[in-house]
């Protein structure tokens, strides 16, 4: 194989000192591959012209066999390193459901053991000319240009705050007792959902949250969430970030909004780039298991 790899070298360049410089060998290893295969066929495939060299005619026929048959098994090695190599589905996704993709994982895992997923934590806006991402989970209106937009979820908003906190205002009316509490700040682009929700449990409209959280201000939902768990305050945001505490009893929810935010949970992709096989088999259990997560917030088909 080595010396038929050369010959076809040779044929190509009709030079020995070409052929050695593609191939990154020496010119006499050259020679002598070219030699042995002269040997073993009992053939002459080259023969000098002054400096240069140039194919016999026995050699003029064989190159033309042997330059097809490299190409092909090139082709073949291309094929075999494409199947083996490992399925890659890389998915962007809002840094408020993160943790619920993470702990999710391994569930496609289970049934899709050759994919593997990379995940991206970003709310920067997806577009169609970023080809590092396969599929981006987002929250908004679905105005995405030049991406096919699947929604998928609704939200609502709900208030939230830690048992321990809500044992001290026993017997006492909710949303007196509420107002009475620290309340974390509150940064995103439903606020208009979060104060109509504050306003709906106080039963009082000139309430919002920038004039109740006015002296603990955390910008991360995630960490929100977490401020009130400890114990620091009432909490105001969407259903699907509290419910994994809801749950599991570390927080208590004061109260749920009645309806549906304007915003929704979108499934993105470019529409110029189709999805592979992988993504598309990623965005098919995606779809499934945030709905088994989030029954009540699944749009119907009334919804879309």
């Amino acid at each position: 194989m080595n010396a038929l790899r050369v010959f076809a070298a040779v044929g190509k360049y009709q030079s020995i000192q070409q052929a050695a410089k593609t191939l990154h060998i020496s010119e006499s290893a050259v020679s002598q591959q070219i030699k042995n295969l002269e040997e073993r066929l009992q053939v002459q495939l080259i023969e000098r012209v002054g400096r240069t060299i140039k194919l016999t005619e026995k050699g003029a026929l064989f190159y033309p066999f042997i330059d097809n048959g490299m190409v092909c098994f090139t082709e073949g090695l291309d094929a075999l390193e494409t199947l083996n190599r490992e399925k890659l589905v890389t998915i962007s996704v809002i840094p408020s459901m993160a943790k619920w993709l993470i702990h999710r994982l391994p569930d496609f895992k289970k049934f899709h053991p050759e994919i593997r997923v990379r995940v991206h934590s970003s709310n920067i806006p997806t577009n169609e000319t970023n080809t590092e991402v396969d599929l981006s989970l987002r929250f908004g209106l679905g105005n995405y240009p030049g991406m096919t937009t699947t929604p998928i979820l609704h939200d609502k908003i709900v208030i939230v705050v830690a048992p321990s906190l809500l044992a001290e205002g026993a017997g006492i009316n909710l949303s007196e007792y509420a107002l009475s509490l620290p309340w974390l700040g509150y940064h995103a682009k439903d606020i208009e959902d979060v104060n109509q929700a504050i306003q709906r449990f106080t039963d009082d409209k000139t309430q919002n949250i920038s004039k109740l959280a006015s002296k603990i201000d955390v910008h991360d939902a995630i960490f929100v969430l977490e401020a009130a768990i400890s114990g620091q305050g009432v909490a105001v945001t969407k259903h699907t970030l509290a419910l994994p505490y809801l749950t599991s009893s570390k927080l208590h929810c004061l109260f749920e909004m009645p309806t549906f935010t304007a915003f929704r949970y979108f499934i993105v992709h470019p529409k110029k780039r189709p999805l592979s096989v992988e993504a598309e088999t990623f965005q098919n259990w995606l779809m499934t298991a945030l709905p088994e997560d989030f029954p009540e917030l699944v749009l119907r088909s009334v919804d879309l």
